[in-house]
């Protein structure tokens, strides 16, 4: 791919040497090496040295637009919002239709808080590219941040047709209609956006709650500012955690409390590289290998769920639950024969768990074995009536 991306820059960046004179051509391939450089850089997530180079390069050729809005994103990537409006104003100069120099401003305006300067932006992005599905989105944000809710609702109308379920987009919607007291279409929206948003995504909980109260239904309201609430504190200690184990790699509490958080949260995918770390740091806990198992099983990797199920059984082979999730690892992938010796062993070490039972008469039912079936469904009910 490298050597493709400096094919191309070369082809793109060499042609304004044509009719140049010689004393010239030195100073022209400089700008080259630079511009090239800057790339590299770019594509090693050094932008702070690609910074560097784009504006040596600019320093001997300044009037390139498409190096100009280069230099922009690496501003935008390190967070200097000032500075890549400053880079993408230049670009735009030279070329004013440039639909994603005019794109990347507006999104640079946006993050500086002056929605103001990025509607303009952003309106020309949509006229010039009726389809530009992160134009829409951008400019209805904008909009939304502007309080001009009633011109917001359209463009983010638009923009959901073009990326369907994108929760974000419903959860600025809902929060249009709220403003403009639409309170049935604010609670669509953003029960939209919490049904398609990610685990843990708090604000709609809030919209729809406040959406809620101020249509009259209270008892609903206080439901889902509890649950605004709860996704606050885990997100606030998600954060905490994350910095921590950034801080301290080798402190293994942390990491070992970040698992059980992102299992709390259903966020499986990052469960199973913190439990991986947790293994890096402790490998002859059983625990770790047990919370990797159940992580990938909620992931539907059975096979990596059996291999991890199997590891914590050799480290702790008189823990029961251990042998119950490897027969479900076994369960899963169809392998009945294995999932009912690991069932049975799990009741052999605790027969008193109802949910050992359950999980036996369930195969058995599967298996065809009605008798076996039933008789465990029996113990199941009446070990669950003991604990009530």
């Amino acid at each position: 791919m490298r050597n493709y991306l400096t094919l191309v820059i070369l082809l793109i960046l060499c042609l304004p040497s044509f009719g140049i004179i010689n004393e010239k051509s030195d100073d022209h391939s400089t700008y080259v090496q630079h511009v090239e450089q800057a790339f590299i850089l770019m594509f090693q997530g050094d932008n702070l040295g690609a910074i560097s180079a784009f504006e040596a390069a600019l320093a001997i050729e300044p009037d390139h637009h498409e190096i100009l809005h280069y230099l922009g994103m690496a501003h935008a990537q390190e967070e200097f919002w000032n500075k890549a409006t400053e880079s993408y104003q230049r670009s735009l100069a030279l070329m004013p239709d440039n639909i994603e120099a005019l794109y990347s401003l507006g999104v640079a305006y946006f993050r500086l808080d002056r929605w103001t300067d990025a509607v303009p932006s952003l309106q020309r992005v949509i006229e010039l590219s009726p389809q530009h599905a992160r134009g829409h989105e951008m400019l209805g944000k904008s909009l939304v941040k502007r309080r001009r809710y009633a011109e917001a609702i359209p463009i983010l109308t638009k923009a959901l047709s073009l990326t369907p379920h994108a929760a974000g987009l419903y959860y600025e919607l809902g929060t249009a209609h709220l403003n403009l007291k639409a309170y049935p279409e604010a609670i669509e929206n953003f029960k939209l956006a919490i049904a398609y948003g990610p685990t843990g995504y708090a604000e709609p909980h809030h919209g729809l709650g406040t959406a809620y109260f101020r249509s009259g239904d209270r008892e609903k309201s206080r439901v889902e500012m509890q649950i605004y609430q709860r996704l606050q504190k885990e997100f606030a200690e998600y954060e905490r955690l994350t910095r921590l184990t950034r801080a301290e790699p080798n402190n293994l509490e942390a990491w070992t409390e970040l698992a059980t958080l992102l299992m709390n949260q259903k966020n499986f995918a990052k469960a199973v590289s913190v439990f991986q770390k947790c293994i890096e740091l402790a490998p002859n806990n059983a625990h770790f290998y047990h919370g990797l198992s159940r992580a990938f099983m909620s992931l539907n990797y059975p096979k990596h769920a059996a291999e991890a199920a199997r590891k914590a059984v050799q480290l702790m082979p008189n823990q029961a639950i251990l042998y119950n999730t490897l027969g479900s690892t076994y369960a899963m992938q169809g392998e009945s024969q294995k999932a009912l010796s690991a069932f049975r062993k799990a009741v052999e070490l605790d027969s008193d768990e109802p949910y050992y039972h359950l999980n036996l008469s369930r195969l058995y039912q599967g298996m065809g074995n009605q008798k076996l079936a039933q008789e465990h469904h029996r113990i199941y009910e009446h070990l669950l009536s003991k604990q009530k």
